[in-house]
């Protein structure tokens, strides 16, 4: 997207729904039968999952990048593929931002943070991710878990370098978790956000899916 095209979808956006939100909301998004199928699929395509290890993110500090992250992530199936082009997610989406929203790509990933220490470090989303969907598949979670595998969302810093951020994390820190069959709703290019490492014996499965302005 060009600057013009940027500065026009921030316009665009400004008076939604999901901005007055702080640029994220959380929405249930599936049933207990397609919760289910989705499980299912998750857990089978598991088995081709590449690890992923950055220990040392590549400092960029507007958006995209490759912030430091330890997870793995797999190609999700029909499902998944199924889930993300569904006219019904289109339409919420749409109803939140006043933007119609197109599929960035065409089957979706599942990302697992299954170990001690999986996360997601600071970022904004690249540029073909202006709109995230990122649905919890899964969290199977211990009582101790704390706000291990949450999003941690910066809402009110949006025009401020990552390393500001990553020099004062706590300030303007907004936690959201979402359970399994809801999703969060994010400006996923404005808003900096984070995984938090999750702890022993804490899986978590999500699909994050990618969303850009139509037309």
């Amino acid at each position: 997207m060009t600057a013009a095209g940027m500065v026009a979808l921030r316009d665009r956006l400004a008076n939604s729904q999901l901005a007055h939100a702080g640029g994220g909301a959380i929405m249930p998004i599936l049933d207990t039968d397609g919760l289910a199928v989705l499980q299912t699929e998750a857990l089978a395509v598991h088995a081709h999952a590449v690890a992923t290890l950055v220990e040392e993110g590549d400092g960029e500090e507007d958006r995209g990048g490759s912030p430091e992250r330890a997870l793995e992530s797999a190609v999700g199936g029909p499902a998944l593929q199924s889930l993300y082009h569904a006219p019904g997610v289109l339409d919420a989406l749409g109803a939140l931002t006043d933007v119609e929203w197109t599929p960035s790509g065409g089957e979706g990933t599942y990302s697992y943070y299954c170990r001690p220490g999986h996360h997601l470090g600071l970022h904004r989303d690249v540029e073909e991710c202006d709109l995230a969907l990122i649905v919890c598949v899964l969290d199977d979670r211990p009582e101790s878990a704390g706000d291990g595998g949450s999003l941690c969302l910066y809402p009110s810093r949006p025009h401020e370098p990552l390393s500001a951020i990553r020099a004062a994390p706590e300030h303007g820190a907004v936690q959201a978790r979402a359970c399994p069959g809801e999703a969060v709703v994010l400006l996923g290019g404005f808003v900096p956000h984070r995984v938090l490492p999750v702890g022993e014996r804490h899986v978590r499965i999500v699909a994050p899916l990618c969303y850009r302005a139509a037309g």
